[in-house]
């Protein structure tokens, strides 16, 4: 990603503007922006109430399970942002963007239940839309090539589901005193456990770009940011005997989520 960002302002700088020597980088801008993200982390579920916090067959009763969550997809949106050039060469300047993105990936791994039964702990994530607000330094390699560092505020909505099911056929149930869960097709149950969550991410981003005028009202630009949207929990319920009077068992879901993009954006500069 760095390589593509690199030969992309090579190639920004290789162009010469004629109006170079009159160009003011002070002022607001607008514009869009498209690129390409690969969005990664992972979830962990770990045992959440006493049931599953116990030991079958000297193993724990619901083991802590891991699952990585890698996915790559097209994003686009806009920004706009303000501007100062001072001492000759340098600029500083703040921007907010906001972007659509497809960063859909899943997951499944091999998991136990009671000690010894094999099963599958499935998780699923959608990254829809992020955005950031950061502030931007730099300076100008020539009057119409400006090379900058970035920083700031991240968002975004981030959409999880995570269950541990038992292999087709295959059904099991434990309980004790006031807490119990129930799985497989002779209870009429599909997942032991399930859980899902919607949340608003927020975090960190930084990054490197540069951006080039062509005139005094437009210029290209490219950057690589790195978007770490944070950490997140929800719980994961156990399932329940049809007309039990028992209290639910569940796991602790954790999970992180980072966004790694290369991006080129058009600007209109007032």
């Amino acid at each position: 990603m760095k390589k593509a960002l690199a030969a992309a302002l090579l190639a920004l700088g290789g162009c010469v503007s004629a109006e170079a020597g009159e160009i003011s980088w002070t002022g607001f801008h607008l514009g869009l922006n498209g690129g390409y993200g690969w969005a990664r982390g992972g979830v962990t579920v770990l045992p959440g109430d006493p049931l599953t916090q116990s030991v079958s067959f000297g193993q724990p009763v619901v083991p802590a399970v891991s699952a990585s969550l890698n996915a790559g997809g097209v994003l686009g949106g806009g920004q706009v942002g303000y501007d100062w050039q001072f001492a000759g060469r340098g600029v500083v300047g703040v921007e907010a963007d906001i972007a659509a993105a497809s960063l859909k990936s899943s997951s499944s791994v091999p998991t136990i239940l009671l000690g010894t039964q094999p099963a599958t702990f499935d998780v699923s994530r959608n990254i829809d839309w992020f955005g950031t607000v950061r502030g931007r330094v730099g300076f100008l390699a020539a009057p119409d090539l400006l090379v900058f560092a970035t920083g700031g505020f991240a968002y975004g909505r981030v959409s999880e589901s995570a269950s541990v099911s038992l292999p087709p056929g295959a059904s099991n149930s434990i309980g004790n005193f006031g807490y119990a869960f129930a799985c497989g097709p002779f209870y009429g149950l599909g997942a032991c456990f399930a859980g899902s969550s919607s949340r608003i991410a927020t975090g960190w981003t930084a990054g490197i770009g540069g951006e080039k005028r062509f005139t005094q009202n437009l210029s290209l630009k490219v950057e690589y940011l790195h978007v770490d949207l944070g950490s997140g929990s929800y719980p994961v319920v156990g399932s329940l005997y049809a007309g039990a009077p028992f209290a639910p068992s569940f796991l602790n879901a954790r999970s992180s989520a980072t966004i790694d993009l290369v991006r080129a954006g058009l600007n209109y500069n007032f």
